[in-house]
Protein backbone atom coordinates (compact mmCIF):
# COMPACT_ATOMS: atom_id res chain seq x y z
CA UNK A 1 0.00 0.00 0.00
CA UNK A 2 2.88 2.78 0.70
CA UNK A 3 4.31 2.13 -2.76
CA UNK A 4 0.82 2.31 -4.26
CA UNK A 5 -0.06 5.71 -2.53
CA UNK A 6 3.34 7.27 -3.43
CA UNK A 7 3.91 6.41 -6.75
CA UNK A 8 0.36 6.95 -7.67
CA UNK A 9 -0.08 9.78 -6.31
CA UNK A 10 3.34 11.20 -8.30
CA UNK A 11 2.00 10.04 -11.40
CA UNK A 12 -1.43 11.45 -11.57
CA UNK A 13 0.30 14.58 -10.44
CA UNK A 14 3.26 14.09 -13.21
CA UNK A 15 0.66 13.93 -15.84
CA UNK A 16 -1.53 17.05 -14.81
CA UNK A 17 -4.68 15.56 -12.89
CA UNK A 18 -6.02 18.05 -10.39
CA UNK A 19 -4.62 17.51 -6.93
CA UNK A 20 -8.27 16.55 -5.40
CA UNK A 21 -8.13 13.85 -8.28
CA UNK A 22 -5.29 12.65 -7.91
CA UNK A 23 -5.05 12.46 -3.78
CA UNK A 24 -8.28 10.42 -4.22
CA UNK A 25 -7.53 8.35 -7.05
CA UNK A 26 -4.32 6.88 -5.36
CA UNK A 27 -6.24 6.39 -2.11
CA UNK A 28 -8.93 4.59 -4.47
CA UNK A 29 -6.20 2.43 -6.23
CA UNK A 30 -4.14 1.14 -3.16
CA UNK A 31 -7.76 -0.05 -1.50
CA UNK A 32 -8.24 -1.87 -4.70
CA UNK A 33 -5.04 -3.50 -5.08
CA UNK A 34 -4.91 -4.06 -0.97
CA UNK A 35 -6.61 -7.43 -0.33
CA UNK A 36 -9.36 -7.20 2.35
CA UNK A 37 -9.88 -3.30 2.10
CA UNK A 38 -14.01 -2.75 0.40
CA UNK A 39 -14.20 0.45 -1.39
CA UNK A 40 -17.22 0.87 0.79
CA UNK A 41 -14.62 2.17 3.10
CA UNK A 42 -13.61 4.60 1.01
CA UNK A 43 -16.88 6.75 0.75
CA UNK A 44 -17.36 6.41 4.11
CA UNK A 45 -13.54 7.93 4.80
CA UNK A 46 -14.79 10.62 2.47
CA UNK A 47 -17.51 11.42 4.63
CA UNK A 48 -16.45 11.06 7.80
CA UNK A 49 -13.23 13.57 7.04
CA UNK A 50 -15.81 16.33 6.29
CA UNK A 51 -17.83 15.77 9.17
CA UNK A 52 -16.24 17.78 11.80
CA UNK A 53 -17.74 20.98 13.76
CA UNK A 54 -14.64 22.68 13.48
CA UNK A 55 -14.41 22.52 9.44
CA UNK A 56 -17.98 24.51 9.73
CA UNK A 57 -15.62 27.14 10.49
CA UNK A 58 -14.23 27.35 6.83
CA UNK A 59 -16.91 28.21 4.09
CA UNK A 60 -18.36 30.79 7.03
CA UNK A 61 -15.06 32.57 7.07
CA UNK A 62 -14.65 32.53 3.11
CA UNK A 63 -17.90 33.80 2.55
CA UNK A 64 -17.44 36.76 4.99
CA UNK A 65 -14.52 37.55 3.25
CA UNK A 66 -16.44 37.65 -0.40
CA UNK A 67 -19.30 39.44 1.75
CA UNK A 68 -16.98 42.29 2.64
CA UNK A 69 -15.15 42.68 -0.57
CA UNK A 70 -19.01 43.32 -2.44
CA UNK A 71 -20.20 45.65 0.40
CA UNK A 72 -17.85 48.07 0.44
CA UNK A 73 -15.56 46.46 3.40
CA UNK A 74 -12.39 46.01 1.79
CA UNK A 75 -12.10 49.43 0.37
CA UNK A 76 -12.76 51.52 3.34
CA UNK A 77 -9.94 48.82 4.44
CA UNK A 78 -7.60 50.06 2.13
CA UNK A 79 -8.52 54.04 2.90
CA UNK A 80 -7.62 53.59 5.89
CA UNK A 81 -4.65 51.59 4.91
CA UNK A 82 -3.28 54.03 2.81
CA UNK A 83 -3.91 57.31 5.46
CA UNK A 84 -1.92 55.12 8.10
CA UNK A 85 1.43 54.26 6.38
CA UNK A 86 1.02 55.36 2.65
CA UNK A 87 3.32 58.27 3.51
CA UNK A 88 6.30 56.75 3.90
CA UNK A 89 8.53 55.92 1.00
CA UNK A 90 6.86 52.73 -0.63
CA UNK A 91 3.65 53.95 0.38
CA UNK A 92 1.45 51.39 -1.66
CA UNK A 93 3.59 48.47 -0.68
CA UNK A 94 3.20 49.45 3.03
CA UNK A 95 -0.55 49.51 2.11
CA UNK A 96 -0.87 46.27 0.21
CA UNK A 97 0.45 44.60 3.33
CA UNK A 98 -1.22 46.42 5.97
CA UNK A 99 -4.43 46.11 4.19
CA UNK A 100 -3.76 42.09 3.58
CA UNK A 101 -3.04 42.10 7.77
CA UNK A 102 -6.55 43.49 8.34
CA UNK A 103 -8.61 41.44 5.20
CA UNK A 104 -7.00 38.32 6.43
CA UNK A 105 -7.91 38.46 10.09
CA UNK A 106 -11.52 38.19 8.51
CA UNK A 107 -11.15 36.56 5.50
CA UNK A 108 -8.35 33.63 6.88
CA UNK A 109 -7.76 32.72 2.73
CA UNK A 110 -5.16 34.23 1.18
CA UNK A 111 -6.59 33.12 -2.12
CA UNK A 112 -9.29 35.01 -1.05
CA UNK A 113 -6.84 38.08 -0.05
CA UNK A 114 -4.98 37.74 -3.08
CA UNK A 115 -7.63 38.25 -5.26
CA UNK A 116 -9.62 40.58 -3.58
CA UNK A 117 -6.65 42.56 -2.87
CA UNK A 118 -4.66 42.21 -6.07
CA UNK A 119 -7.61 43.72 -8.36
CA UNK A 120 -7.80 46.80 -6.27
CA UNK A 121 -3.36 47.62 -5.61
CA UNK A 122 -1.38 45.52 -8.51
CA UNK A 123 -3.16 48.40 -11.48
CA UNK A 124 -2.58 51.35 -8.69
CA UNK A 125 0.88 50.33 -7.82
CA UNK A 126 1.86 49.74 -11.49
CA UNK A 127 0.61 53.49 -12.32
CA UNK A 128 2.49 54.82 -9.77
CA UNK A 129 5.94 53.60 -11.02
CA UNK A 130 6.00 50.22 -9.31
CA UNK A 131 7.11 46.89 -11.71
CA UNK A 132 4.44 44.69 -12.47
CA UNK A 133 6.13 41.86 -11.54
CA UNK A 134 7.12 43.56 -8.18
CA UNK A 135 3.40 44.54 -7.29
CA UNK A 136 2.69 41.09 -8.05
CA UNK A 137 5.12 39.42 -5.65
CA UNK A 138 4.67 41.79 -2.96
CA UNK A 139 0.67 41.19 -3.11
CA UNK A 140 1.49 37.51 -3.10
CA UNK A 141 3.51 37.69 0.04
CA UNK A 142 0.99 40.21 1.52
CA UNK A 143 -1.40 37.11 1.05
CA UNK A 144 -0.03 34.76 2.85
CA UNK A 145 -0.34 36.37 6.14
CA UNK A 146 -3.80 35.35 5.95
CA UNK A 147 -2.39 31.18 6.05
CA UNK A 148 -1.02 32.06 9.57
CA UNK A 149 -2.91 35.43 11.14
CA UNK A 150 -6.65 34.05 12.52
CA UNK A 151 -8.75 33.24 11.42
CA UNK A 152 -6.59 30.98 8.85
CA UNK A 153 -7.84 27.98 7.46
CA UNK A 154 -5.13 26.17 7.49
CA UNK A 155 -4.52 26.55 11.55
CA UNK A 156 -8.38 25.10 11.75
CA UNK A 157 -7.19 22.30 9.89
CA UNK A 158 -4.42 21.25 11.63
CA UNK A 159 -5.95 21.97 15.14
CA UNK A 160 -8.60 19.17 13.87
CA UNK A 161 -6.15 16.97 12.40
CA UNK A 162 -4.05 16.97 15.24
CA UNK A 163 -6.21 17.53 17.69
CA UNK A 164 -4.63 20.61 19.27
CA UNK A 165 -6.74 23.63 20.63
CA UNK A 166 -7.85 26.06 17.63
CA UNK A 167 -8.03 29.15 20.32
CA UNK A 168 -4.19 28.40 21.09
CA UNK A 169 -3.11 28.36 17.73
CA UNK A 170 -5.13 31.38 17.06
CA UNK A 171 -3.58 33.08 19.95
CA UNK A 172 0.46 32.66 18.89
CA UNK A 173 -0.65 33.22 15.29
CA UNK A 174 -2.17 36.27 15.59
CA UNK A 175 1.66 37.16 17.51
CA UNK A 176 3.41 36.05 14.80
CA UNK A 177 0.83 37.26 11.81
CA UNK A 178 1.89 41.31 12.98
CA UNK A 179 4.73 40.48 13.44
CA UNK A 180 5.87 38.70 9.96
CA UNK A 181 3.76 42.00 8.64
CA UNK A 182 5.71 44.67 10.26
CA UNK A 183 8.81 43.00 9.56
CA UNK A 184 7.50 43.05 5.11
CA UNK A 185 6.18 46.75 5.79
CA UNK A 186 10.05 47.55 6.76
CA UNK A 187 11.21 45.58 3.96
CA UNK A 188 9.12 47.07 1.57
CA UNK A 189 10.33 49.87 2.62
CA UNK A 190 13.98 49.40 2.05
CA UNK A 191 13.64 47.98 -1.23
CA UNK A 192 11.25 50.66 -1.83
CA UNK A 193 14.30 52.63 -1.33
CA UNK A 194 17.05 51.06 -3.37
CA UNK A 195 14.47 50.88 -6.25
CA UNK A 196 13.46 54.09 -6.24
CA UNK A 197 9.63 53.84 -5.38
CA UNK A 198 7.69 56.70 -4.30
CA UNK A 199 6.01 57.39 -1.36
CA UNK A 200 2.15 58.81 -1.44
CA UNK A 201 1.11 62.36 -0.64
CA UNK A 202 0.46 62.79 3.09
CA UNK A 203 -2.99 62.79 4.21
CA UNK A 204 -4.00 65.60 6.51
CA UNK A 205 -5.02 64.54 9.97
CA UNK A 206 -9.12 65.76 8.83
CA UNK A 207 -8.71 62.71 6.19
CA UNK A 208 -7.15 60.52 8.41
CA UNK A 209 -10.15 60.75 11.18
CA UNK A 210 -12.01 60.40 8.41
CA UNK A 211 -11.04 57.21 6.86
CA UNK A 212 -10.43 55.62 10.48
CA UNK A 213 -13.85 56.47 11.27
CA UNK A 214 -15.36 54.77 7.93
CA UNK A 215 -13.02 51.48 8.62
CA UNK A 216 -13.71 51.41 12.64
CA UNK A 217 -16.82 49.09 12.45
CA UNK A 218 -14.73 46.81 9.85
CA UNK A 219 -11.61 47.05 11.94
CA UNK A 220 -13.75 45.83 14.84
CA UNK A 221 -14.81 42.31 13.07
CA UNK A 222 -11.28 40.53 13.61
CA UNK A 223 -11.39 41.82 17.14
CA UNK A 224 -14.66 40.24 18.29
CA UNK A 225 -14.43 37.10 16.50
CA UNK A 226 -10.81 36.43 17.28
CA UNK A 227 -11.65 37.93 21.20
CA UNK A 228 -14.61 35.88 21.25
CA UNK A 229 -13.05 32.48 20.24
CA UNK A 230 -10.09 33.37 22.75
CA UNK A 231 -12.13 34.01 25.88
CA UNK A 232 -14.51 31.47 24.88
CA UNK A 233 -17.51 33.32 24.39
CA UNK A 234 -17.98 31.36 21.13
CA UNK A 235 -16.14 28.65 19.25
CA UNK A 236 -13.92 28.87 16.02
CA UNK A 237 -17.27 27.87 13.71
CA UNK A 238 -19.98 30.28 15.68
CA UNK A 239 -16.81 32.84 15.19
CA UNK A 240 -16.89 32.38 11.32
CA UNK A 241 -20.77 32.83 11.51
CA UNK A 242 -20.49 36.06 13.30
CA UNK A 243 -18.40 37.45 10.80
CA UNK A 244 -20.97 36.75 8.49
CA UNK A 245 -23.25 38.13 10.41
CA UNK A 246 -21.17 41.15 10.86
CA UNK A 247 -20.37 41.58 7.09
CA UNK A 248 -24.20 41.70 6.03
CA UNK A 249 -24.94 44.04 8.75
CA UNK A 250 -22.47 46.60 7.64
CA UNK A 251 -22.44 46.12 4.28
CA UNK A 252 -26.23 46.57 3.68
CA UNK A 253 -27.58 48.36 6.81
CA UNK A 254 -24.64 50.49 8.01
CA UNK A 255 -22.44 51.14 4.44
CA UNK A 256 -25.89 50.75 2.13
CA UNK A 257 -23.55 48.99 -0.35
CA UNK A 258 -24.52 44.84 -0.16
CA UNK A 259 -27.24 44.86 -2.37
CA UNK A 260 -29.35 41.43 -3.07
CA UNK A 261 -28.07 40.74 -6.39
CA UNK A 262 -24.37 41.52 -4.76
CA UNK A 263 -24.80 39.10 -1.85
CA UNK A 264 -25.98 36.46 -5.13
CA UNK A 265 -22.87 37.19 -6.48
CA UNK A 266 -20.82 36.54 -3.51
CA UNK A 267 -22.16 33.51 -2.50
CA UNK A 268 -21.24 32.02 -6.10
CA UNK A 269 -17.37 33.00 -5.98
CA UNK A 270 -17.75 32.07 -2.12
CA UNK A 271 -19.21 28.38 -3.16
CA UNK A 272 -16.69 28.28 -6.08
CA UNK A 273 -13.86 28.30 -3.32
CA UNK A 274 -15.30 26.13 -0.86
CA UNK A 275 -15.82 23.47 -2.96
CA UNK A 276 -12.09 23.24 -4.23
CA UNK A 277 -11.44 23.22 -0.49
CA UNK A 278 -13.77 20.82 0.73
CA UNK A 279 -13.21 18.24 -2.06
CA UNK A 280 -9.37 18.41 -1.44
CA UNK A 281 -10.10 17.90 2.44
CA UNK A 282 -11.84 15.13 2.05
CA UNK A 283 -9.31 13.25 -0.52
CA UNK A 284 -6.61 13.93 1.90
CA UNK A 285 -8.43 12.41 4.62
CA UNK A 286 -8.72 9.64 2.76
CA UNK A 287 -5.63 9.80 2.12
CA UNK A 288 -4.09 10.20 5.64
CA UNK A 289 -6.29 6.99 6.90
CA UNK A 290 -4.94 5.01 4.00
CA UNK A 291 -1.33 6.16 4.95
CA UNK A 292 -2.16 5.62 8.43
CA UNK A 293 -3.88 2.01 7.46
CA UNK A 294 -0.47 1.26 5.81
CA UNK A 295 1.72 2.03 8.77
CA UNK A 296 3.76 4.92 7.18
CA UNK A 297 3.54 6.64 10.71
CA UNK A 298 5.75 4.59 12.95
CA UNK A 299 7.89 3.71 9.47
CA UNK A 300 8.68 7.37 9.29
CA UNK A 301 8.89 7.66 13.11
CA UNK A 302 11.42 4.92 13.16
CA UNK A 303 13.22 6.25 10.11
CA UNK A 304 13.99 9.98 11.05
CA UNK A 305 14.45 8.84 15.11
CA UNK A 306 16.84 6.57 14.14
CA UNK A 307 18.82 9.61 12.20
CA UNK A 308 18.77 11.91 15.72
CA UNK A 309 16.22 12.60 18.41
CA UNK A 310 17.72 16.45 18.80
CA UNK A 311 14.92 18.47 18.11
CA UNK A 312 16.97 20.98 16.73
CA UNK A 313 18.24 18.57 13.91
CA UNK A 314 14.13 17.33 14.11
CA UNK A 315 12.87 20.20 13.07
CA UNK A 316 15.17 21.15 10.77
CA UNK A 317 14.66 18.58 8.90
CA UNK A 318 10.32 19.08 9.03
CA UNK A 319 11.38 22.30 7.68
CA UNK A 320 13.22 21.29 4.39
CA UNK A 321 10.48 19.00 4.23
CA UNK A 322 7.48 21.13 4.56
CA UNK A 323 9.43 23.36 2.21
CA UNK A 324 9.43 21.17 -0.36
CA UNK A 325 6.15 20.00 0.02
CA UNK A 326 4.48 23.48 -0.33
CA UNK A 327 5.92 24.07 -3.60
CA UNK A 328 4.13 20.96 -5.36
CA UNK A 329 1.13 20.33 -3.02
CA UNK A 330 -1.85 22.38 -1.86
CA UNK A 331 -1.36 23.28 2.02
CA UNK A 332 -4.18 21.87 3.43
CA UNK A 333 -3.98 18.31 1.37
CA UNK A 334 -0.57 18.81 2.89
CA UNK A 335 -1.01 19.34 7.14
CA UNK A 336 -4.28 16.34 6.57
CA UNK A 337 -1.55 14.16 5.23
CA UNK A 338 1.59 14.97 6.44
CA UNK A 339 0.57 15.87 10.38
CA UNK A 340 -0.25 12.16 11.32
CA UNK A 341 2.92 10.87 10.12
CA UNK A 342 5.39 14.16 11.43
CA UNK A 343 3.09 14.90 14.87
CA UNK A 344 4.22 11.29 16.49
CA UNK A 345 8.03 12.50 15.76
CA UNK A 346 7.76 15.91 17.67
CA UNK A 347 5.66 14.73 20.35
CA UNK A 348 8.76 11.86 20.97
CA UNK A 349 11.09 14.45 21.37
CA UNK A 350 9.31 16.92 22.90
CA UNK A 351 8.36 19.85 20.53
CA UNK A 352 4.99 21.27 21.47
CA UNK A 353 2.15 20.40 18.84
CA UNK A 354 0.58 24.16 18.57
CA UNK A 355 4.68 24.82 17.90
CA UNK A 356 4.81 22.25 15.54
CA UNK A 357 1.60 23.66 13.59
CA UNK A 358 2.59 26.99 13.51
CA UNK A 359 5.79 25.93 11.63
CA UNK A 360 4.22 23.53 9.07
CA UNK A 361 1.59 26.38 8.47
CA UNK A 362 4.49 29.06 8.42
CA UNK A 363 6.32 26.58 5.37
CA UNK A 364 2.99 25.65 3.53
CA UNK A 365 2.63 29.80 3.32
CA UNK A 366 5.92 30.35 1.53
CA UNK A 367 4.50 27.59 -0.62
CA UNK A 368 2.02 29.76 -1.75
CA UNK A 369 5.08 32.05 -3.59
CA UNK A 370 7.11 28.85 -4.86
CA UNK A 371 6.28 27.03 -8.39
CA UNK A 372 4.83 24.87 -9.46
CA UNK A 373 1.89 25.51 -7.49
CA UNK A 374 2.42 28.32 -5.83
CA UNK A 375 -0.97 29.17 -5.87
CA UNK A 376 -0.82 32.92 -4.69
CA UNK A 377 1.71 33.87 -6.55
CA UNK A 378 -0.47 32.56 -10.28
CA UNK A 379 -3.32 34.72 -8.76
CA UNK A 380 -1.07 37.86 -8.79
CA UNK A 381 0.45 37.30 -11.68
CA UNK A 382 -2.32 36.77 -13.36
CA UNK A 383 -4.36 40.21 -12.45
CA UNK A 384 -0.76 41.96 -13.37
CA UNK A 385 -0.96 40.30 -16.80
CA UNK A 386 2.95 39.16 -17.25
CA UNK A 387 5.10 35.99 -16.97
CA UNK A 388 5.17 34.05 -14.43
CA UNK A 389 9.36 34.61 -14.39
CA UNK A 390 8.70 38.36 -13.85
CA UNK A 391 7.19 37.74 -10.93
CA UNK A 392 9.17 34.51 -9.76
CA UNK A 393 12.23 37.20 -9.96
CA UNK A 394 10.98 39.68 -7.87
CA UNK A 395 9.51 37.41 -5.36
CA UNK A 396 13.22 35.89 -4.24
CA UNK A 397 14.07 39.04 -1.89
CA UNK A 398 10.73 38.31 -0.11
CA UNK A 399 11.34 34.41 -0.42
CA UNK A 400 14.76 35.08 2.08
CA UNK A 401 12.72 37.35 4.56
CA UNK A 402 10.20 34.77 4.29
CA UNK A 403 12.80 31.99 5.38
CA UNK A 404 14.65 33.71 8.13
CA UNK A 405 11.32 34.63 9.76
CA UNK A 406 9.94 30.71 9.57
CA UNK A 407 13.78 29.71 10.86
CA UNK A 408 13.16 32.27 13.52
CA UNK A 409 9.77 31.11 14.85
CA UNK A 410 11.29 27.60 14.39
CA UNK A 411 14.22 28.06 17.09
CA UNK A 412 13.87 30.69 19.29
CA UNK A 413 11.32 29.32 21.41
CA UNK A 414 13.78 26.66 22.09
CA UNK A 415 16.18 28.98 23.22
CA UNK A 416 13.73 30.67 25.85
Amino acid sequence: MPAILGVGFAVLLLIGTPVAIAIGGASLLSMVLSEGIPLEVGAQRLVAGLRSFPLMAIPLFILAGSLMNDGGITRRLIDFAYAAVGSIRGGLAAVNILTNMIFGGISGSSVADASATGKILIPQMVKRGYTAGFAAALTALASTIAVVIPPSINLIIYGVTAEVSIGSLFFWGLYIGVAFGFVYILTAYVLARIKGYPAEDRVSRRELLRTSKDAVLALMIPVVVLGGIRFGVFTATEGGAVAVLTAVILGGLVYRELTWAKVKKSMNEALMLIAAIMLIIAMAQLYAWALVTGGIPSMVADFVLGISDNPVVILLVINVLFLLIGMVLEGNAAIIIFTPILLPVALAVGIDPVHLGLIIVINLAIGLLTPPVGISLLITTRIAGIPLQESVREAIPWLGVAIALLFAVTYIPLLL
